[in-house]
């Protein structure tokens, strides 16, 4: 059986900072929100808190599925990922990136639209599972980020029995 794990790719957007979290929660409290909710972490190259992403994996009660873009990437990651208890991935210009519309063959990461389209959602995320190795991650893209798409996924993966 594979193992799909589900985030989102902009998290910094602030279309999701006012939909999302508590406009009272400290900025510094969203990454353990987020990882309540989701298993997997986008780190772009110009996301700030890099540092509470660390730390909040430190103390994370199970894995997560991180994938740190290359301009991201520190020795720090480096540490987290040959530690082995979460999933790291540096994405870097050869990292193969599953998308509908151009699929990569073996992706750990995919990359799937926001919608309100279950069959077409139900459609890539069976795709990507097929050519996937028995660990991935599948990330909403778009902005403004849909939280609400992330969710549809989970429950079309254990429909279909991931």
């Amino acid at each position: 059986m594979k193992a799909v794990h589900f985030g989102l790719r902009y998290r910094h957007s602030p279309a999701l900072a006012s939909s999302f979290f508590d406009p009272d929660m400290p900025p510094e409290w969203r990454v353990a929100f987020l990882l309540n909710e989701q298993d997997a972490l986008w780190v772009a190259g110009e996301d700030p808190d890099a540092e509470t992403v660390l730390e909040e994996l430190a103390d994370a009660p199970a894995p997560v599925f991180v994938v740190v873009e290359s301009v991201a990437w520190s020795r720090d990651w480096e540490a987290v990922a040959q530690a082995g208890y979460h999933r790291v991935v540096r994405l870097d210009d050869n990292t193969p990136v599953w998308r509908p519309d151009n699929e990569a063959d073996r992706a750990v990461v995919g990359l799937i639209p926001a919608s309100d389209d279950a069959s077409a959602l139900r459609d890539g995320l069976e795709r990507f599972v097929e050519q996937a190795p028995a660990e991935a991650a599948l990330f909403v893209d778009g902005e403004p980020p849909s939280v609400t798409t992330v969710d549809r996924l989970k429950t079309l993966a254990e429909l279909i029995g991931l």
